[in-house]
């Protein structure tokens, strides 16, 4: 679990910070992409957000308890990059335990601070729902999902050719 501790979280968020004020021109390229991600995250943002209040608050077993997710590099460096607000902490201090952000009515975090993969991840109940609700809507998000993961993908890559550095494979 990286940066599970309250010390090396803020030592990660002081290394993004360190590395982000190598200047707006050497970062320029990591955040357009952050910007055009964003753009394809808020494509799903009112869908999710109907899908969680519609199914979340009343679900007996929430994936939050049990999931196994954290905010990643790519996470942190979306949030970073696009002014997101940061949690205060990584979403669970180990595997045993269940997200610090789940509340009684879905997650307390705004939907851009979130792990993508709390984005991506449709349980059988709100793909049900929403194949329901939303004609074609299925269609549409499985379009988008693919264009946030390449979109992901080049903002670290930019991000690290900024700073000199490549891609672990």
């Amino acid at each position: 679990m990286p940066w599970s501790t309250e010390a090396l979280w803020h030592a990660a968020q002081d290394a993004f910070r360190c590395s982000l004020s190598q200047g707006p021109v050497r970062m320029a390229a990591a955040r357009r992409s952050a910007d055009r991600l964003a753009h394809q995250l808020g494509l799903l943002d009112d869908w999710f957000e109907d899908l969680a209040a519609t199914t979340c608050k009343g679900c007996p077993d929430p994936c939050c308890n049990h999931a196994k997710v954290w905010l990643d590099f790519q996470d942190l460096l979306f949030i970073h990059l696009h002014h997101e607000t940061l949690p205060p902490y990584q979403l669970r201090r180990n595997l045993h335990e269940r997200c610090r952000f789940l509340g009684l009515h879905g997650c307390t975090l705004p939907r851009l601070s979130r792990p993508w993969i709390c984005t991506w991840y449709i349980c059988p109940t709100q793909r049900q729902v929403f194949e329901r609700d939303v004609p074609g809507g299925m269609v549409q998000i499985t379009a988008v999902l693919p264009r946030v993961k390449s979109l992901r993908q080049e903002m670290e890559r930019c991000f690290l050719t900024a700073l000199g550095l490549t891609a672990a494979v």
